[in-house]
């Protein structure tokens, strides 16, 4: 729904960001060297910042995300605990995805994202035997792929 005449904010453009190494995701999410933002806009993801990895680390990275109004961090191999920051910020993340940023680009504007999953990722499945989650904790859950800008 487009804003109201008198309402002084102007339409809310989904951010997505690409946790990167040079030109592809980075393997694993704490070793990403930079934090490429884009945002949607006519169905189309255009590129507008570039972050290094904060001081502060993942906890810095998941704020400065969320100041900056990205609602889904791709990256490379994340665990439950690098992932806890950003689930603390409501940030959709989609780990264990491998590619250059282009097709990663291209996957997202196609909502393919699964079919760059690392080579056995299985987001969300925990391995049998897998002791060390308390009872009644929740586990991570399943990490969603798919992504629908609106």
């Amino acid at each position: 729904m487009p804003p109201l005449p008198h309402d002084p904010t102007p339409p809310r453009c989904p951010r997505i960001c690409l946790a990167c190494h040079g030109g592809r995701l980075a393997s694993l999410l704490e070793t990403a060297s930079a934090f490429r933002s884009y945002h949607v806009e006519a169905g189309q993801f255009l590129a507008d910042a570039v972050w290094p990895m904060p001081a502060e680390g993942l906890p810095g990275l998941a704020a400065l995300l969320a100041r900056s109004g990205v609602e889904l961090l791709v990256c490379g191999g994340a665990t439950c605990c690098c992932l806890a920051p950003f689930v603390r910020y409501g940030i959709a993340v989609a780990p264990w995805i491998a590619g250059d940023v282009p097709t990663v680009i291209a996957a997202l504007a196609q909502n393919r994202l699964d079919t760059l999953l690392a080579p056995g990722a299985r987001p969300g499945r925990r391995p049998t035997g897998r002791r060390g989650r308390l009872p009644g904790q929740p586990g991570c859950g399943a990490i969603h792929t798919e992504y629908e800008p609106s």
